[in-house]
C-alpha cells in the first residue's frame, strides 16, 4: 500500500508525501515476527510524515478488514465471565439505576460558567454523568445481552451529539468551538468520542441506524479529521497534545485510536492512527518520563496518563493480534516501577506535584503489565485482574477484558506456585529507592526493625517539570510503628499535593497559588523571597548512602532570584531503624550571602498533623515542637558556631483560597535578624 497516493485519493494532499513512494530510498523500516512488528531507533533522518507512513505500511495487513470489533459481541463466553465478576454485576444495577433517572441538563449557561468565574467543575461533572450514561448502557447490554438497555443507550447517543461542544470549558479557548468557530479535541471530547464509537461498533446492528450513522459522522468531525489534518496537512495550535510529552499525549491518543478502530471502515486509514500513535509515543510521551521512569506529574496522573497508555497499548495487542508492541520501549519497565516504588512505607505515598493526597497505584494498571511482561507484581495482578477485574470504561473493558492473554489466563498451577512462593520477595520495598535523572529519592528502615521507625521521601529536581510545583528541596516525612495496624503510620511532614483546578492553575498566575509556589511547602525562604519556577532553578545533588545513613545534600541556591545570594544549601541525613532504634531524620539548611550582604533567612515544616511548640519563649536558641507523635527541635548557628535566636511564626496554608482542597500548616522557623551565613538544624525524633 503507498500511503502517500492513498491519502491524496481519500482527500489529503499528497504532494508532501512523493518521497514515501520512493521506495528504493528507504531501507524497509519494520521486521514483521511472532513477537514483535519492528525494532525501534531505525528513522534516522526521516521526515515525521514518511516514519508514520512506514509503520502504517507494516500495520494494514495485521488489522481485519471492515471495522474492528476488539470486544466481539458474539463472544458470549467473554461477555459472560466478565457479567460474573462483581464489577458486571454492579454495572448492570448501575444501569439499572440510571433508566429510573433523567439525563443531566448542559445549558450554555453552565458550560459558559468558566469563562465567567473560573470553575471547572460544575460543567464538567455534569458532563461526565452524560457520557457515564452511554458506558453504563452499553456496558449493561453488553454483560446482559437482552434488549433492556438500547433505548436509553440510543437516547444518550442521540443527546451526546447534539451537544454544542465534546471538549471541556477549559480546553476550549473563549468558546469558540462552542460558539461554532473552530474545531478541535481535547482530553474530554477524545476519551468521550471513544466511549461512543465502542458502544456503536458494539450494538450497531440493534440501535437505529441513524443514531449509528450520526455518532459515527460526529466522531470523524470532532476527532478524527482534525488529527488527520493536524498530522498530515497543517498543525492545528489547538492540537498541540499530538506532539506533547505529558499525559495528555497518552490520553487523546488512547481514545483518538479507540474511535478509529472501531467505527473506521478502512484498514489502512487505521492503520495511519495506530502507526500515528506509535509515532507519537515513541518520540514524545516517553520522553516525558526521566530514564528513571520517574513521573514528574505525579502519581495521579501516572495512573491517568500511563494508565491510558495501557489501554493504548492493549487494545492494539487485540487488534493486531498481539503482533504490534506498544510496550517495546527500554523505559518501560522502569515507568512501571515508578508506581509501586513511589510508596514511602505502609502503603503511603508522596504527593509531589499535581497530585491528590488519597493517590494509589491502581492494582489494574500495574498488574496488566507485569503479568504481560513477568514483572513480578503479583500483589497488583491478583488485586487488579482476574475476577477482581473493574470493568471500568468501555475503553479499559474492551482493552484489558479482551486481552485473553492477561486477564483471565490459563492456569499453570505450577507457575502459580512459584509465583505465590516469591510473591513476598518480589513485592517488597527496599530499604533505599534513589530516581538519580529525577532527583528524588525514598529511605526506608531495615527490615528487621521493630517499635517505630521513620521513613523518608524527598526531592530535588527542578521547576520547570510537568505539573510543576515550586518545589526544589520538598519532602514528606512519616512515622509509623512495626507491627502497628497497616495504614496507622502518620505524616508528621508532607508536601501538600495539588489544588482544585481552576482558571488560574493553567494561566501566568498559576504559582500564586501557595499549594503550587514555594510558600506551600517545606522550604526555605531566603530574603523575604520564595523560589522561581523556570528549568535553571534545579537542586544539584551529591549523595552518599549507607545501610545506616543516608545522605542527601541538595545545591538550591538557583532556585532563589536573591541578587546578594552566594549559596543555600539544604543536607538530609537519614539516619535508618534498626532493630528497636527508632532512628531519626536531620535536616540543615544553609544560607551564605555575599560578602558585605546580610539578609533574613526561614525554613519551614508542612504539616497536617496537629503542631505545639513545647517552648513558648521567643526568640530562643532552641526550639521545640511536637507534631503527632514525632519531635522536632530546631537550632541555628552563625559560621562561627555561635547559637543564634530563632522564633516561630504558624499560618494557614492557603487559608482563604477555595481551590486549597485540604489546608496544611506551614509552621516557619526564622532566625531573628539578618545574618551573613547560616545553619537551621532541624531533628525529627520519635517520642
Amino acid at each position: 500500500m503507498n500511503f502517500s497516493r492513498f491519502f491524496a485519493k481519500n482527500g489529503r494532499d499528497g504532494a508532501a508525501f512523493r518521497s514515501f513512494s520512493r521506495r528504493t530510498a528507504w531501507a524497509v523500516a519494520f521486521t514483521l515476527a511472532s513477537t514483535a512488528v519492528y525494532a525501534t531507533s531505525l528513522w534516522g533522518a526521516e521526515t515525521e510524515k514518511d516514519a508514520i507512513f512506514k509503520r502504517a505500511e507494516a500495520v494494514a495487513p495485521l488489522l481485519e478488514d471492515g471495522t474492528t470489533r476488539i470486544a466481539n459481541l458474539g463472544d458470549r463466553e467473554r461477555w459472560d465471565l466478565l457479567a460474573s465478576t462483581n464489577s458486571g454485576k454492579q454495572t448492570i444495577k448501575s444501569a439499572e439505576s440510571a433508566l429510573k433517572q433523567k439525563s443531566p441538563a448542559l445549558p450554555e449557561e453552565l458550560y459558559k460558567e468558566y469563562y465567567r468565574n473560573g470553575n471547572r467543575s460544575n460543567y464538567q461533572r455534569e458532563y461526565g454523568r452524560l457520557t457515564r450514561r452511554i458506558t453504563t448502557f452499553a456496558l449493561a447490554e453488553a454483560l446482559e445481552n437482552k434488549g433492556r438497555f438500547l433505548e436509553a443507550l440510543d437516547a444518550t447517543l442521540v443527546e451526546f451529539c447534539a451537544l454544542r461542544s465534546w471538549v471541556l470549558p477549559a480546553h476550549d479557548h473563549g468558546a469558540e468551538i462552542y460558539d461554532g468557530k473552530a474545531i478541535y479535541s481535547d482530553l474530554g471530547s477524545t476519551l468521550a468520542g471513544a466511549e461512543a464509537a465502542i458502544a456503536v461498533n458494539l450494538h450497531r446492528d440493534k440501535l437505529k441506524p441513524e443514531t449509528v450513522a450520526t455518532t459515527i459522522s460526529e466522531i470523524e468531525k470532532r476527532i478524527l479529521k482534525p488529527y488527520e489534518d493536524s498530522v498530515l496537512v497543517k498543525s492545528h495550535k489547538r492540537m498541540w497534545w499530538i506532539r506533547t510529552e505529558n499525559n495528555w499525549s497518552a490520553v487523546c491518543h488512547a481514545g483518538t485510536v479507540a474511535a478509529a478502530l472501531n467505527v473506521v471502515e478502512s484498514k489502512e486509514r487505521r492503520a495511519f492512527f495506530v502507526a500515528a500513535a506509535d509515532y507519537f509515543s515513541e518520540t514524545k510521551f516517553m520522553k516525558g518520563f526521566t530514564n528513571d521512569g520517574y513521573c514528574s506529574e505525579g502519581l495521579g496522573y501516572w495512573n491517568y496518563g500511563f494508565g491510558n497508555y495501557l489501554l493504548l497499548g492493549a487494545m492494539v495487542r487485540n487488534a493486531t493480534g498481539g503482533k504490534l508492541d506498544f510496550f517495546r520501549f527500554p523505559k518501560i519497565r522502569a515507568i512501571l516501577d515508578y508506581a509501586p516504588t513511589i510508596e514511602i512505607a505502609d502503603g503511603q505515598f508522596i504527593a509531589f506535584a499535581d497530585c491528590s493526597l488519597t493517590a494509589r497505584p491502581a492494582p489494574v494498571y500495574v498488574g496488566y503489565l507485569s503479568r504481560l511482561k513477568g514483572y513480578g507484581y503479583v500483589d497488583a495482578e491478583k488485586r487488579g485482574l482476574d475476577a477482581n477485574f473493574a470493568l471500568g470504561d468501555l475503553l479499559q473493558t474492551t482493552a484489558f477484558g479482551f486481552d485473553k492473554d492477561v486477564l483471565f489466563p490459563k492456569k499453570d498451577e505450577n507457575a502459580a506456585e512459584k509465583n505465590d512462593a516469591n510473591v513476598s520477595a518480589a513485592n517488597a520495598l527496599p530499604i533505599r529507592t534513589d530516581f538519580p535523572d529525577a532527583g528524588v529519592l525514598i529511605c526506608r528502615p531495615n527490615p528487621n526493625a521493630t517499635g517505630k521507625y521513620f521513613a523518608l521521601g524527598l526531592k530535588a529536581g527542578h521547576n520547570a517539570e510537568l505539573h510543576n510545583h515550586n518545589d526544589v528541596g520538598s519532602y514528606s516525612l512519616i512515622l509509623g510503628e512495626k507491627g502497628a495496624k497497616p495504614g496507622t503510620s502518620a505524616f508528621i511532614v508532607r508536601d501538600p499535593g495539588g489544588e482544585t483546578y481552576t482558571a488560574r492553575t493553567f494561566s501566568g498566575r498559576r504559582y500564586e497559588g501557595e499549594l503550587l509556589n514555594s510558600f506551600g511547602h517545606p522550604v526555605p525562604r531566603i530574603a523575604g523571597t520564595l523560589q522561581k519556577n523556570g528549568r535553571d532553578a534545579q537542586g544539584k545533588v551529591v549523595k552518599a548512602f549507607s545501610d545506616a545513613v543516608d545522605r542527601y545534600e541538595i545545591d538550591l541556591t538557583s532556585a532563589y532570584p536573591v541578587k546578594t545570594l552566594a549559596l543555600a544549601k539544604r543536607v538530609f541525613e537519614y539516619r535508618r531503624g534498626d532493630g528497636a532504634t527508632s532512628g531519626g531524620v536531620e535536616i540543615c539548611d544553609l544560607v551564605d550571602f555575599k560578602p558585605g550582604e546580610k539578609g533574613a533567612f526561614e525554613t519551614a515544616v508542612v504539616s497536617f498533623e496537629k503542631i505545639e511548640a513545647l517552648e513558648a519563649t521567643q526568640p530562643s536558641t532552641t526550639l521545640r515542637f511536637k507534631i503527632g507523635a514525632a519531635t522536632l527541635t530546631v537550632a541555628a548557628t552563625d559560621d562561627a558556631g555561635n547559637a543564634l535566636p530563632l522564633r516561630f511564626e504558624t499560618k494557614i496554608v492557603g487559608e482563604n483560597d477555595a481551590s486549597v482542597p485540604k489546608k496544611p500548616t506551614r509552621l516557619a522557623l526564622i532566625i531573628d535578624g539578618d545574618v551573613e551565613k547560616a545553619t537551621i538544624r532541624q531533628t525529627f525524633s520519635a517520642q
